[in-house]
């Protein structure tokens, strides 16, 4: 089985082989509103090591006075699933605005849903429920606590088995989501995350890139 693994500036893309299609990445960096403003994406130095049959990657960088690190261990695949151990560290302070539910984003899934018929994603889930995804506005509203969140992939008439990802914390977090109204199927108008009201100095989470 062939799998692919994807860095493109804060995006962690992986599909779980030669039968997958491309879908939902993942933004590893932290993202925060702040003074108005939202803060996500920076730049970031990356490196590739081995370790067994390990794959590692240790990102870092800066988004406004918050300093970032990152490591991911991606796991050789079995049975059409991928998966990657993800762990995050912090350094500095930042004054969090008062957001409920999107303060502090820990891991974000990004992705795509414009119709009913043409989507990365069909649906959304948390814990053990699902969410139908708007055409536009909240997923989740209030948001859940709890641990498991993800997209649900498959075959549209815009993309043929795009993978389902399913994210699980280490610790319980805010889970909740928005749909941007879009007819592009190039842009990616959703977005699926865990926050928190304050900033994390560490957490850990798995990603598991699947057959849906």
């Amino acid at each position: 089985m062939s799998v692919t693994s994807v860095v493109i500036g804060n995006l962690y893309i992986l599909n779980y082989g030669p039968d997958s299609g491309w879908g939902t990445s993942v933004v590893l960096p932290p993202s925060f509103w702040a003074g108005g403003t939202y803060n996500q994406g920076t730049a970031v130095a990356a490196t590739w090591n081995t370790d067994g049959g390990d794959l590692l990657l240790t990102f870092s960088g800066t988004i406004s006075t918050l300093g970032i690190e990152g490591e991911v261990r991606l796991s050789p695949p079995a049975d059409n699933a991928i998966a990657a151990q993800v762990s995050v560290t912090t350094n500095g302070t930042v004054e969090l605005d008062s957001r409920p539910g999107e303060a502090f984003k820990l891991v974000m899934l990004s992705s795509m849903h414009i119709s009913e018929n043409n989507w990365d994603a069909q649906s959304a889930f948390a814990e053990a429920q699902t969410y139908p995804l708007p055409e536009s506005g909240w997923i989740i509203d209030p948001s859940v606590n709890g641990t498991i969140l993800g997209l649900t992939g498959g075959t549209s008439l815009w993309k043929t088995n795009a993978p389902t990802v399913e994210i699980v914390l280490a610790q319980a977090a805010q889970i909740t989501g928005w749909v941007t109204g879009s007819g592009d199927p190039n842009d990616d108008n959703l977005g699926l995350w865990a926050a928190s009201d304050e900033v994390l100095s560490d957490w850990s989470y798995t990603i598991t890139t699947k057959s849906p």
